[in-house]
């Protein structure tokens, strides 16, 4: 017995594989995926993800039929990461309209470009040239001999190392490195003249101790010289009045 035309069954034909893609969809598709590669530093995309990507090349300008799923998109994905492959291992130039692109997401040169370089760590050695004046005058050690200057050189090395530590600690840009190395030789520079000015500050406090060590050292000779002076008055007065007293008694 025949089958009936009526009981027949029919199916849909949609001109085509239902997978087939146009090249505004798949770009949109590279474009929606490629982004999100990007977010998430290279990684493997997750099922919401994909749904996004889906959802893109879904809602993009042309519309889409039918529509694609988000397992339809990631099975394009590794189509287009095969086709990649075989156009790059071909000579350049290629004429694919989607190497170029594809090759700034999966290239070795995109990875290059796109790692976060490191900066060098700036450090500071600090060398004292000034050699401490505690025995420019001598005789004065008890009155020039000072800390202070001990004290503000420890200092000064204290924050160096602390300086040093922190920008070792923290991983800079190159901008932030320019930037955080003007702020430190700024810094230096005023640490730098307070220790000058200090400096400075003692040598004059120093020079009034010896110009007041001189000058009672020289009221000290003229008083040794008029106690003297007068010593040898009294002897010549006495031996005078002797001689005369003598005189008068021949």
């Amino acid at each position: 017995m025949d089958p009936s035309p009526s009981a027949a069954i029919t199916r849909p034909h949609h001109g085509g594989r239902e997978d087939c893609w146009s090249d505004g969809a798949t770009g949109t598709l590279v474009e929606a995926w490629g982004d999100r590669y990007i977010n998430l530093n290279r990684g493997n995309l997750r099922q919401k993800d994909w749904k996004e990507v889906a959802d893109a090349v879904n809602n993009r300008q042309n519309g889409v039929k039918p529509r694609k799923t988000d397992i339809q998109c990631k099975n394009r994905i590794d189509t287009l990461k095969k086709k990649y492959k075989i156009e790059k291992s071909k000579p350049p130039p290629s004429t694919w309209p989607f190497y170029y692109r594809l090759d700034s997401l999966l290239g070795t040169n995109s990875n290059a470009t796109n790692t976060f370089k490191k900066p060098t760590s700036v450090t500071f050695t600090v060398k004292s040239k000034t050699k401490p004046q505690n025995d420019v005058y001598p005789g004065l050690a008890s009155c020039g001999e000072s800390s202070s200057d001990d004290d503000d050189m420890a200092w000064f090395d204290e924050r160096v190392k602390k300086k040093r530590h922190r920008m070792e600690d923290v991983d800079l840009s190159d901008g932030a490195a320019c930037r955080e190395l003007a702020r430190a030789i700024l810094k230096f520079g005023e640490i730098y003249e307070r220790i000058e000015s200090s400096k400075q500050q003692q040598m004059i406090e120093l020079e009034k101790q010896r110009m007041e060590f001189t000058k009672e050292v020289e009221f000290e000779r003229m008083n040794l010289f008029v106690d003297a002076q007068l010593e040898l008055k009294k002897k010549s007065f006495s031996r005078d009045k002797f001689a005369s007293s003598s005189g008068k008694k021949l």
